[in-house]
């Protein structure tokens, strides 16, 4: 009797299973097995960084609690102590204390007016809703004033004319004459005259004093001391130019140093201006970077075709023949950009990043040349300008597409800087690897182009 034996593999043949746990199934378990064991790695790394993190607050504590009480003083000292710790734990805080007498749903009552206005009786109230108010009138006859003056204007209030001014002890008697002239006025009297003390006005000549001035001419040690500054000046500049060049008279702008005036990125469609070394990195410079890249004219598109599609024809008159027999074929530029997009499109886009990144790079120069001249003075600390070329940098790379910042690379990478100051010597100097982009978004976490050293020094200073 024939045995039944089940097919457990499906429609899959023998070999054909085989091949696939040999090329796919077998590389997916160790990657799985390879993806564990890195996030056991990280874990523990983890958890040995919380537990450092752990001692380290204690001792902290034990620090800045000597006698059992808080010491604010001993503050300044963790860093030096070496006891900055990375913990982000919330600290606890304090209960709330009396709650508010007034909540948001009920408001404070207004405050009553302390304005003094005597309110009006109910007669007046009425006559001035009405209209017909009446000026108040009193019982006694009111006297008429028996006060006479002559011509148009009051002898009292009339201010004689070319009236010196009286002197400052003279002021009791004209208080006391302005005292009878009001009350003359009241009664009516017409002449009202105020007698003055007359004073005598004494013009002293201006002082004179003599002053004797000692002029030192030809100081040997003055003139020493400024011919020594001027050779350290010139000692200095001699070292950041060519050797013979003379530092320019004061009031003049200065020349560039032998560093800065190898570049110029002033102007990212002047070819004239551009180191060869830069140059050489882009054979399409200056091509047109029309965007969208379909609405490019058809002369524009055919010097795009001439330096890249059409570079294996021998001349430019079999390039202009092929090039009318695709226009001929595909009918207009647009048609034909389409045809040629996969091999045109990265070109362009290049173009398009070197531009953006050309003020970018200038700016780089400017720095270099600023930090590298301070280091070289003693006016900065050497760390302290690396550190600021970097943090440039970073800033500066922060509002670059990814796409841009590969092309900063190259060009920075193919000028000569200060020593230091390169893009790869600044990311040895900070302890990373030169041949990895680093991801400088603000969102990437902490940015890693300072070295461990100087992680908790304080920046900017």
């Amino acid at each position: 009797m024939a045995c039944l034996v089940t097919y457990e593999w499906g429609a899959e043949r023998p070999m054909d299973r085989r091949r696939r746990f040999e090329t796919t199934v077998i590389k997916n378990i160790k990657a799985s097995i390879a993806d564990i064991e890195r996030s056991y790695q990280e874990a523990m790394a983890g958890a040995l960084a919380a537990l450092r993190n752990a001692e380290l607050e204690i001792q902290k504590i034990d620090y800045l609690t000597p006698n059992g009480r808080y010491d604010r003083s001993r503050e300044a000292d963790l860093a030096s102590k070496g006891l900055v710790t990375t913990s982000t734990e919330v600290p606890a805080k304090r209960r709330r204390g009396r709650p508010r007498k007034y909540q948001p749903g009920d408001p404070r009552p207004p405050r009553k007016s302390r304005a003094k206005v005597r309110p009006l009786s109910a007669h007046r109230v009425s006559n001035a809703e009405s209209g017909s108010a009446k000026p108040r009138t009193s019982s006694a006859t009111r006297r008429a004033s028996t006060r006479r003056t002559s011509g148009t204007a009051s002898p009292v209030t009339a201010a004689p004319a070319r009236v010196p001014t009286p002197d400052p002890k003279a002021a009791p008697q004209v208080a006391a004459a302005l005292l009878e002239s009001t009350m003359a006025g009241g009664l009516g009297q017409e002449t009202i005259q105020i007698e003055m003390p007359e004073m005598a006005l004494e013009i002293r000549p201006a002082e004179q004093r003599r002053v004797q001035v000692t002029v030192v001419e030809n100081d040997p040690e003055y003139e020493a001391e400024l011919a020594e500054q001027a050779a350290r000046e010139k000692a200095l500049w001699d070292a950041l130019n060519e050797p013979g060049e003379e530092i320019p008279p004061e009031g003049l702008p200065r020349q560039k140093t032998k560093f800065s005036m190898n570049y110029d990125f002033s102007d990212a469609m002047d070819q004239t201006k551009i180191a060869p070394a830069v140059l050489a990195l882009f054979p399409e410079f200056g091509f047109s970077t029309t965007e969208p890249s379909e609405e490019i004219s058809e002369e524009d598109l055919k010097r795009w075709l001439f330096a890249t599609s059409y570079s294996d024809e021998p001349d430019d008159e079999y390039r202009e023949m092929r090039f009318g027999d695709d226009i001929r074929i595909y009918r207009d530029a647009e048609s034909l950009y389409k045809a040629w997009r996969f091999q045109l499109e990265p070109l362009i886009q290049r173009e398009r990043d070197r531009i953006m990144v050309w003020h970018t790079v200038h700016l780089r120069v400017i720095n270099a040349e600023q930090y590298s001249a301070s280091a070289a003075k003693g006016e900065m600390d050497q760390d302290l300008a690396f550190m600021w070329m970097a943090h440039r940098d970073y800033i500066a790379l922060g509002n670059l597409t990814d796409s841009e910042h590969l092309v900063w690379r190259e060009i920075v990478d193919a000028m000569e800087w200060p020593k230091g100051f390169s893009r790869i010597d600044l990311v040895l100097w900070a302890e990373q690897d030169p041949n990895v982009v680093p991801d400088v978004r603000s969102w990437a976490g902490e940015p890693k182009n300072f070295p461990e050293r100087l992680r908790f020094v304080r920046f900017p200073p």
